[in-house]
């Protein structure tokens, strides 16, 4: 009787603890670009492991193409229209989020190989000229970021070098400041100043070292265009080149 006891107490501390396992889950967001450019190393899973995609710049043929070549990835899939990104308020790749019965329990940015030694020192925004710049700070009427790429053109920027030059030609004609702001993932300064003369670029440019202006906006797609007033306020943005009258002579 006592062994019997025994077993059925084991039993039901073994579906007991099913159960909390499979209300326990871990969401691994990658972007399949940069781990061609170079693996992420993963720590070890805390609970069954969802592999994630962000829904930008991607389809499906790119996906399974990435799933072939890694195998590990098996199971990873595309976040539609980033709605679990957005709810976890995951704002880069790789990142992980440890959900247990629907509530984060952990989250953590996952160190990339590539990640720069000096990250943790902090460094001014300023554009390539010297100058200094302000995220919401802004001395005229209206002005326009374009936030782009400098490893444009790549296959994973659809369109860029058409949506430069739209910008460049946006720069020319507006009476009020053009400013591109260039990601920092897995490039470096130099490869602002490479942008800038492989585009011809005479506008300012800001290298963004800490993603500052970019996770201010909650900016995932590139090239983008955002328009402030003078407040700073977002009154425009898309991945559309703005047409609004008030930019214009």
């Amino acid at each position: 009787m006592l062994l019997r006891h025994a077993l059925l107490i084991i039993v039901l501390c073994v579906f007991k603890s099913a159960i909390v396992n499979a209300q326990t889950k871990e969401y691994v967001f990658i972007n399949i670009w940069d781990e061609y450019e170079q693996p992420t190393t993963l720590p070890a899973p805390l609970a069954p492991r969802i592999f994630l995609q962000p829904d930008l710049n991607i389809d499906a043929a790119s996906l399974q193409q990435f799933k072939v070549t890694y195998p590990d990835y098996a199971t990873l899939n595309i976040d539609n229209h980033n709605q679990l990104m957005r709810t976890f308020g995951v704002r880069q790749t790789p990142y992980r989020v440890i959900v247990e019965d629907g509530k984060v329990v952990k989250r953590e940015a996952l160190i990339s190989p590539l990640a720069s030694p000096h990250l943790e020192e902090k460094k001014p925004l300023q554009t390539l000229s010297g100058k200094s710049f302000a995220i919401n700070h802004i001395d005229t009427k209206y002005r326009v970021l374009f936030l782009s790429d400098s490893l444009c053109p790549f296959h994973h920027l659809p369109n860029c070098e058409m949506r430069v030059k739209q910008n460049n030609e946006l720069a020319f004609a507006s009476i009020y400041p053009v400013i591109t702001i260039i990601k920092p993932f897995y490039v470096d300064i130099q490869n602002a100043f490479d942008y800038q003369q492989r585009f011809q670029v005479q506008q300012e440019i800001v290298f963004d070292h800490h993603n500052e202006v970019f996770r201010q906006f909650d900016v995932h797609e590139l090239p983008y265009w955002l328009v402030q007033n003078q407040q700073g306020q977002v009154i425009y943005r898309g991945n559309k080149m703005p047409t609004l009258p008030a930019l214009f002579h």
